[in-house]
């Protein structure tokens, strides 16, 4: 066979080489395309948009009219100004009394503020989301290698026991054994693999990513274990986005509610007519009118209720997240901390430890003065220590990812 179609089938049959991916630059691709930062932004645009229907005062109205249109007489003969119609033309003017359009344009810039603030806390959340997804894929990735690794090393002690069984030097079950922990080996390779392939379309979907997740692959190192959960000097918890943005619902609630208990002042209508009536008074006639709804008392209490209701729900819902806020930097530094502890205690002596005891191990069994029924309980521990420290590192990473995201206080003129 041509030595060219063989070689066009094997590129076919190559893995996707994977594209190295920095988290600063997967955090620039989320800002750019995270839906839910996406949603935000949107949803700042409609608070703007609602900004300047508050300002907007009542338009004045134009009104035309005819009347006294007989149905015998017609409107008679002669040029319009000689018809025998009465014919008026009307201006009228609203006048917002209680000051109800600034209560309008206040509690509409509040709204867009506790936007403009949600969408930077959108922000704050979704950083700390890719950085939980982030280190996921990192450590799916060294989780795969070392199962390949595994998995290859299993493949060649038992190709090893094939030759050893053929010469007489090892029993049949001793070659069975390997066997077995070939094909576990095989298996926690691909349970591997598609752990990693859920890693690469969770951090896929969180950054937006067009192309295919089986290229994504974290390629910054680990973060520092020394990190201490210690606030800044200027922190100021009020001063984070979704605590602001909660007191600035309070002070949009606070306007409603005024501008609920201003519909008790009644708008007055104005107006100005022009008439012309041939048959009555020769020329054009003015006029003016005023208009004042007739409202009781009581008229617009529903109104009052549930804007007084709307308002203590904005007061305690600040409170909560108050509350709630002090709650996760407690939580969030006693967790980083925990994690620091753990991973070093992980790197600086159990994972050397467990090294330690597999070289041992198989120095031993070279020589015969162990069984392979010690070599492989020494292999499954040490795989079980790496596995762990890995999963350290990860918990690390997410608990210090946790801590940043909690302190982080957005700038002045921020989105």
């Amino acid at each position: 066979m041509n030595a060219k179609p063989l070689l066009f089938l094997s590129l076919l049959t190559l893995p996707c080489i994977a594209d190295a991916m920095t988290l600063a630059q997967a955090e620039a691709a989320l800002r750019e395309k995270n839906p839910d930062i996406l949603a935000a932004r949107i949803e700042l645009r409609g608070a703007q948009g609602d900004l300047f229907d508050a300002a907007r005062r009542p338009p004045a109205e134009l009104s035309m009219g005819s009347s006294k249109i007989s149905r015998q007489q017609g409107i008679g003969a002669g040029p319009w100004k000689d018809k025998r119609v009465d014919s008026t033309l009307g201006l009228g003017w609203t006048w917002e009394r209680g000051g109800k359009r600034h209560l309008r344009v206040d509690g509409a810039q509040a709204r867009g503020e506790a936007a403009r603030l949600d969408l930077l806390d959108q922000q704050r959340e979704q950083v700390f989301a890719l950085h939980e997804a982030y280190f996921g894929l990192k450590a799916a990735q060294q989780s795969l290698q070392m199962a390949d690794d595994n998995r290859a090393g299993s493949a060649r002690a038992l190709a090893a026991a094939e030759r050893q069984l053929a010469t007489g030097a090892i029993a049949p079950i001793e070659r069975n054994r390997l066997a077995v922990e070939d094909m576990k080996a095989e298996a926690e390779a691909r349970q591997a693999r598609q752990e990693l392939l859920d890693a690469q379309t969770g951090l896929a979907l969180l950054i937006g990513s067009t192309q295919p997740p089986e290229q994504l692959q974290a390629d910054d190192p680990w973060p520092q274990s020394g990190v201490a959960a210690e606030l800044p000097q200027d922190f100021d918890p009020a001063l984070r986005a979704d605590l602001q943005a909660a007191a600035a619902r309070v002070h949009a609630a606070d306007a409603e509610r005024r501008l609920a208990r201003s519909q008790r002042h009644r708008d007055v209508q104005l107006g100005v007519e022009m008439e012309r009536e041939p048959t009555d008074i020769g020329g054009v006639t003015w006029g003016f009118s005023v208009s004042v709804p007739l409202a009781g008392p009581d008229h617009y209490r529903g109104q009052i209720l549930r804007a007084e209701a709307d308002y203590d729900a904005a007061v305690l819902e600040q409170q909560r997240s108050g509350q709630l806020a002090r709650a996760q930097l407690r939580q969030a530094g006693g967790q980083l901390e925990a994690a620091g502890t753990r991973l070093r205690h992980y790197e600086q002596r159990i994972a050397p430890a467990a090294r330690q005891a597999l070289d041992g191990m198989e120095l031993a069994y070279r020589r015969g003065a162990a069984s392979l029924t010690d070599l492989l309980d020494a292999r499954r521990t040490w795989r079980e220590a790496e596995q762990e420290r890995v999963q350290a590192l990860l918990e690390h990473a997410v608990a210090l990812a946790r801590w940043q995201a909690l302190v982080a206080l957005p700038s002045p003129q921020g989105t």
